[in-house]
């Protein structure tokens, strides 16, 4: 049962209801130009744990604790891109995030300044034909026995950890946004999915993925 409960909360974590976008000329007029794609860090805000009216003292490690979330974030999307680049499935590649964020430091750009900038302005400075970015809004879930405490002992329901997703993809001749994918994410078992990269990944690519706009046809 132990090596169940994970696996069924995945499942739960991969059920969501995206909302996509793509612009209406990609396929005719951006597909056949985009050889190239860099995937930035991405902009993560951690929204602290509910406190129920008790007051807490700020946490001068959020900021920090974002921007390492920012870091793993991107390159688990970048090994989740990688694996498939490899299987031929899609029609650009993408660019090694060593070589994107090193690109980016020699440009003194920080992580604030990178969440500022238009995103046509990264692409031509990475080299690369379009950017592909990401934010996140991470709820910072309950203790486990709290959360299951509240559940039980009133009608409303607190989840022990939720996510607010987009992933965009921006071409790097005018800063044309060329798709968006918006998904929530939730797992009321646990803080499983903001305490690991690879699985929050997972669960918000297991979607994603099906909807990319690069994915070759047949």
């Amino acid at each position: 049962m132990k090596k169940l409960f994970p696996f069924l909360l995945l499942l739960c974590l991969a059920a969501c209801s995206p909302r996509v976008y793509v612009a209406r000329n990609f396929r005719e007029t951006v597909l056949p130009r985009h050889k190239l794609v860099a995937i930035l860090p991405f902009d993560i805000h951690i929204k602290p744990a509910p406190t129920f009216g008790r007051a807490l003292p700020p946490n001068p490690n959020l900021a920090e604790q974002e921007q390492q979330a920012a870091a793993a974030i991107q390159n688990s999307i970048y090994s989740y891109l990688l694996q498939r680049e490899s299987k031929n499935r899609y029609t650009v590649r993408f660019q090694d995030i060593s070589k994107t964020n090193v690109l980016l430091r020699e440009a003194g750009l920080s992580y604030d300044d990178l969440r500022q900038m238009p995103r046509e302005e990264a692409a031509r400075l990475l080299g690369v034909d379009a950017v592909l970015s990401g934010q996140m809004l991470l709820s910072k879930p309950l203790p486990l026995a709290a959360a299951v405490a509240i559940n039980i002992l009133t009608p409303l329901y607190v989840p022990s950890d939720e996510v607010t997703a987009s992933l965009s993809i921006h071409d790097q001749q005018d800063g044309q946004l060329l798709w968006k994918y918006d998904c929530n994410l939730s797992g009321g078992g646990g803080p499983i999915i903001t305490n690991n990269a690879q699985n929050l990944t997972n669960a918000l690519m297991r979607n994603a993925s099906k909807r990319f706009p690069y994915q070759r046809k047949g």
